[in-house]
């Protein structure tokens, strides 16, 4: 799984519409991060590593609508994601001739540091533009932007881009 692929799968796991939140209970937290290979199966995660695991997924989604043209607080969003990081002591490792962000801390809190380290990634290496997420704000859904002018507004076209043109429609022949 790529950098983005990661980071698309975490901001993806709450379905605003849908009312579903895996990161809701600390055991979700948990199983999501297992299920990634980021933590063993066998952690534990308190209430404060879950909660700080959703703001971090609600930071990224607001830094993912930046990229898609949204005005958000980027300052609050990387506050909150600098924060997280601090406590988990991500630090520059050094590796086999190459750099590698690595948390100090182990368990629920390592396990989000590590894709707070594939952010870094995706930022350093340019690859961070082409993650998004939807312009509705119903929506907010976390989408991989392939188009090759990087035009991608929604996360479906044939859902909520369908219903923006609607509205559009409608309003322009009100």
């Amino acid at each position: 799984m790529s950098s983005l692929e990661l980071i698309e799968a975490f901001v993806n796991t709450a379905e605003l519409d849908e009312d579903r939140d895996d990161l809701r209970e600390p055991a979700g937290l948990v199983r999501w991060l297992a299920d990634h290979g980021l933590v063993p199966v066998q952690v534990r995660a308190s209430d404060r590593e879950a909660h700080d695991a959703r703001a971090v997924r609600e930071a990224l989604r607001e830094l993912l609508r930046a990229n898609n043209g949204v005005e958000v607080d980027r300052d609050a969003a990387s506050a909150v994601l600098d924060e997280v990081a601090r406590r988990a002591g991500l630090a520059v490792r050094f590796d086999d001739g190459s750099i590698r962000l690595a948390p100090r801390e182990r368990g629920a809190t390592g396990g989000v540091a590590l894709v707070l380290a594939a952010v870094a990634e995706a930022m350093a290496d340019g690859s961070w533009q082409k993650l998004k997420a939807c312009r509705s704000d119903t929506c907010r859904w976390a989408f991989i932007d392939n188009a090759r002018n990087r035009s991608r507004q929604w996360c479906s076209m044939s859902v909520c881009g369908n219903r923006a043109k609607a509205r559009s429609f409608r309003a322009r022949h009100a």
